[in-house]
């Protein structure tokens, strides 16, 4: 039996990451040989990890030459590490100069990771990555709170989401699905299996993801 969202959403842990199967599906009908075939015979094109999808928040102008595609959890501590360190710096030496864009995808671990990402998207595409910054800064906060879900909520306070708001978005199955959907579709079609997982011009970036080995690498393209 597929899992619905409500079971990420208050269920427990990784014992729960069977979710989804019902969006992935119609993914993988949408994404089928015959469908990829039919796309590619009118666009030229068939779907990639680099292809950016409606849900999908990016950083950056999409036109530019570098694309890097992040598929991260926002209680791990690894993506708060990176978020904290090397992001800032891609953001302000390749982001902010035109040279790359960042596309965000959520692989989501728990449900608190799960219930994070809600806040986030439901802030906004405009705010998104600014309430990432928060939610990765202030992680060790609000993942040891004893009731996280009200110290996610306090976040979205800050960020200008009401704990009502964060509540719909919640109970949004729409956006619970297309979270979970990035999951399964990382996880399945790409072979992400840990988190954060890089992706740069098509490519699963197996480097350091320390700023000045990722910096190096991206000046040798």
């Amino acid at each position: 039996m597929a899992l619905s969202r409500r079971h990420f959403v208050a269920g427990a842990g990784v014992a729960l990451l069977g979710i989804g199967y019902a969006a992935y599906d119609w993914y993988k009908t949408k994404n089928s040989p015959e469908m990829q075939k039919a796309t590619s015979t009118t666009t030229g094109s068939s779907s990639s990890v680099m292809d950016i999808l409606e849900n999908d928040n990016v950083l950056g102008d999409p036109n530019a030459p570098i694309g890097i595609v992040e598929y991260a959890s926002l209680t791990c501590p690894h993506c708060a590490y990176f978020h904290i360190n090397a992001f800032k710096d891609l953001e302000e030496k390749y982001v902010k100069t035109g040279k790359a864009f960042i596309v965000y995808r959520d692989f989501p671990l728990d449900q608190y990771a799960f219930q994070a990402s809600v806040l986030a998207h439901t802030a906004g595409k405009d705010k998104f990555f600014a309430v990432l910054k928060i939610l990765f800064s202030k992680q060790a906060e609000w993942t040891s709170a004893t009731n996280k879900t009200d110290a996610i909520a306090a976040i979205g306070k800050i960020v200008g989401v009401s704990k009502a708001k964060f509540e719909e978005g919640l109970a949004d199955e729409k956006l619970g699905e297309s979270i979970l959907l990035d999951r399964m579709v990382g996880s399945t079609d790409y072979g992400v299996s840990s988190t954060p997982t890089l992706f740069i011009n098509g490519e699963k970036y197996e480097g350091n993801r320390e700023f000045a080995d990722l910096d190096a690498y991206l000046k040798a393209l």
